[in-house]
């Protein structure tokens, strides 16, 4: 139970804080927060905030939404606190004044998911950056999730890295050929 308490603990005091969010329509004693739909599915949220809710007798409500609408909500002052996975939308949203501290309190792997064939070549491969090179190359079939989501955020990142599509539209929601079709 410590370790649980400790882990909340945390958790909340690693969120953004909003200084000026009015999340209005709240009750008093309760926050609202925009976070991911990957956070929210994990279960986490749903195994500390009763804790939490318990402990302090603040209610935390849960917004779960990709990273871009999560912080577009808090933009509009429609959050108390953020939780997302995009450290360089983050680092914006704190330098527009929304934010007023951050902290990573957790991070992603990249996995690439593909056909048994492996036309690209890149099972076993340990390089996000070097499998979409392979992939941009190979003229394989690729698939991005196009959603504003910090794995998309991350997806556009690498692509860039890999010098292949540095002009990759933001919320395509596929392409089928590398990036030659974006």
């Amino acid at each position: 139970m410590r370790h649980i308490r400790l882990s909340l603990l945390a958790l909340l005091g690693a969120l953004l804080w909003l200084p000026n969010a009015s999340a209005a329509e709240m009750p008093a004693n309760t926050i609202l927060l925009a976070t991911t739909t990957s956070l929210d599915n994990s279960g986490l949220l749903g195994a500390i905030l009763p804790i939490f809710a318990r402990e302090t007798g603040i209610d935390v409500h849960v917004l779960a939404q990709g990273t871009g609408q999560a912080l577009d909500t808090a933009r509009r002052g429609d959050a108390d606190l953020v939780l997302v996975h995009d450290p360089d939308a983050e680092e914006q949203f704190i330098a527009e004044g929304h934010g007023t501290g951050h902290r990573q309190i957790a991070w992603n792997d990249f996995v690439i998911v593909g056909p048994a064939a492996d036309p690209a070549h890149i099972a076993g491969g340990h390089d996000a950056v070097a499998a979409l090179s392979k992939i941009a190359e190979a003229k394989a079939a690729f698939v991005s999730r196009g959603d504003r989501s910090g794995t998309h955020a991350l997806e556009l990142r690498l692509w860039r890295m890999a010098a292949r599509c540095p002009t990759a539209a933001p919320g395509s929601a596929s392409r089928t050929r590398g990036c030659s079709r974006s």
